[in-house]
C-alpha cells in the first residue's frame, strides 16, 4: 500500500465524537496515551439534530454526565432541557480539550501488512491518511433512520415524518397521524400528539415497560443497585430480541399502553406492511401479545427491586416509603376487550401522515477489513468490545460486554477495558 498523501503516524484513532468516542478519549488522556477522535460532524451530532422540540433528557443526571464532567447539578436531577444538558457537555468538551476533529469523515480503515491501520479521511483540518497502531470503533449505532422499504410506496398525499426532521405537533399536517414504532421514541410522540389534541394511530412493538419511579426513587437509581448497569451482558438477553431495547418510559412520568389509550390513542399490532397503491396499511395480530410482554417486563423489574429490599435488615427497610401503584400502569379494560384491526385505509381514517419511529441503523461502510466485518451477523453490528484482529476494538453498541455497554452509562466500563487491551508500540499485546 502505497501512497504519496501526507499520513499522520499515531497511536490509537478513536472513530466517533458521540458520547462512547469521548469517554475513550478522557480515558486515553488520563493515561497520557497519544490518540486522536474523528468526528464526521459535530461532537454529541445525534443530540444536536436527531431530537424533537420537547425532548428532555430521560435520566437523571448522574447517569447522563459524561465520563469526569463535573456540573454542580444534584445527581437526582432529571428531565433536563437537551439544550441544557448540550450546554454542559460542550463546557465539559472545552475543559476536556479532547483531541478532536470534527467534520472529518472516514472513509475507509484498511489493515497494513505489518498489522497497523490505515485510516483514510476526507474533510477538516487533518492530514488525509492516519497510520494507526490502534483503532476503537466508536461510531454510533444511530447513523441513518431505519425505515422500512415499503415506505416509498406512499404518496404525496401522506406526509412522512421520522426522528430528526419532526420537530412538534404543528409540524404535522392536519388530519390524523399514524405513528409507527412502539419503543421508548414512538410511545412518548404518541403521547405528545394526543395531548395537542390530534388523533393518533400507534403501531406497537415487542419492547418491554418499565416503572418511571418506585419507591421514591427513579428506576435508574434501583438498576444501579440492582447491578443491572454492570451485569455481564449473558444477565441481560440479547438486545437484538426486540426493536428497541430501551424500555419504555416518559422523561419524568411513565408511559404505559393503558395510559395511550386512555388518551385516546388508537393502538394496533406491529406495522406488518403498505399495500402496492400505497392506501392501506396493514399490521400483524400481536397487539395484546405486546401489551403483555410491556407488562411483564415492568412487573418483573419492580419484582426484583422488592426481593432486594427484601433482603435488608428491618431497620434499612424502613428507610423506603409503601410502594404504590403507578397510575399509568393500571389496565385500561376497554383496550384489553378491543379487537384492533389488522388493515387500515388512509382515506377513510383520514390518515394524512406517518411518523416513523423506527430506530436507527449503523454505517460500517468505511471498514474494509473482511476479519473483523464478517463476524458481524445479520444485524451487521457487533458483539463484544474485541475483534479477531489485534489492535481493533469496538465501543458504544448494545450488548458489548454488559446489559448497559449501549448507554452513557455503560460506555466508561468499556472504555477502561478497551485501554488494557491496546496494543503498545513495543508490539506487546496484552492478551499474550
Amino acid at each position: 500500500m502505497t501512497t504519496t498523501e501526507p499520513t499522520e503516524r499515531i497511536d490509537t484513532v478513536v472513530i466517533g465524537g458521540g458520547h462512547a468516542g469521548l469517554c475513550m478519549s478522557h480515558v486515553l488522556q488520563r493515561e497520557g496515551r497519544e490518540h486522536v477522535v474523528l468526528e464526521k460532524a459535530r461532537a454529541l451530532e445525534q443530540w444536536r439534530s436527531a431530537r424533537w422540540n420537547s425532548f428532555r433528557i430521560n435520566s437523571p443526571i448522574a447517569y447522563s454526565r459524561m465520563m469526569g464532567q463535573s456540573d454542580g447539578v444534584p445527581d437526582g436531577t432529571r428531565s433536563v432541557l437537551l439544550e441544557e444538558m448540550l450546554r454542559m457537555w460542550d463546557a465539559h468538551i472545552a475543559r476536556r480539550g479532547f483531541p478532536l476533529r470534527e467534520r472529518t469523515r472516514v472513509r475507509s480503515v484498511e489493515r497494513t501488512e505489518g498489522g497497523r491501520f490505515i485510516v483514510t479521511v476526507q474533510g477538516g483540518d487533518s492530514p488525509r491518511r492516519y497510520d494507526a497502531l490502534n483503532v476503537v470503533a466508536a461510531p454510533g449505532e444511530h447513523q441513518s433512520p431505519r425505515i422500512p422499504g415499503f415506505a416509498a410506496r406512499l404518496g404525496p398525499e401522506i406526509q412522512q415524518l421520522r426522528v430528526g426532521t419532526y420537530t412538534d405537533p404543528s409540524s404535522v399536517r392536519d388530519g390524523a397521524v399514524l405513528v409507527v414504532g412502539g419503543g421508548q421514541t414512538g410511545m412518548q410522540l404518541g403521547e405528545e400528539l394526543a395531548r395537542a389534541g390530534r388523533e393518533v394511530h400507534l403501531a406497537t412493538s415487542r419492547v418491554a415497560g418499565s416503572p418511571r419511579d418506585h419507591r421514591g426513587e427513579d428506576i435508574m437509581f434501583w438498576l444501579d443497585r440492582l447491578g443491572s448497569l454492570t451485569a455481564p451482558r449473558e444477565e441481560c438477553g440479547h438486545p437484538r430480541e426486540h426493536a428497541d431495547p430501551m424500555p419504555i418510559i416518559g422523561h419524568d412520568h411513565p408511559i404505559s399502553h393503558h395510559s395511550l389509550a386512555r388518551m385516546g390513542v388508537r393502538l394496533l399490532g406491529r406495522l406488518n406492511g403498505i399495500s402496492e397503491d400505497g392506501a392501506v396499511a396493514t399490521f400483524r395480530d400481536d397487539l395484546h401479545a405486546n401489551i403483555a410482554f410491556a407488562q411483564r417486563g415492568y412487573e418483573r423489574l419492580i419484582d426484583r427491586i422488592e426481593a432486594w429490599i427484601e433482603g435488608l435488615d428491618p431497620a434499612e427497610r424502613s428507610r423506603y416509603p409503601s410502594p404504590t401503584v403507578e397510575p399509568e400502569w393500571i389496565p385500561h379494560p376497554p383496550l384489553a376487550s378491543s379487537t384492533p384491526p389488522l388493515d387500515l385505509s388512509f382515506r377513510e381514517h383520514g390518515i394524512r401522515a406517518v411518523l416513523w419511529a423506527t430506530g436507527w441503523r449503523t454505517d460500517l461502510s468505511w471498514l474494509r477489513v473482511d476479519e473483523i466485518r464478517r463476524p458481524l451477523g445479520a444485524h451487521g453490528t457487533p458483539d463484544g468490545c474485541e475483534t479477531d484482529v489485534d489492535g481493533f476494538y469496538w465501543l458504544g453498541f448494545d450488548g458489548l460486554r454488559t446489559c448497559a455497554s449501549g448507554t452513557v452509562a455503560g460506555f466508561p466500563l468499556d472504555a477502561e477495558y478497551i485501554a488494557t487491551r491496546l496494543r503498545s508500540d513495543a508490539g506487546h499485546d496484552p492478551r499474550r
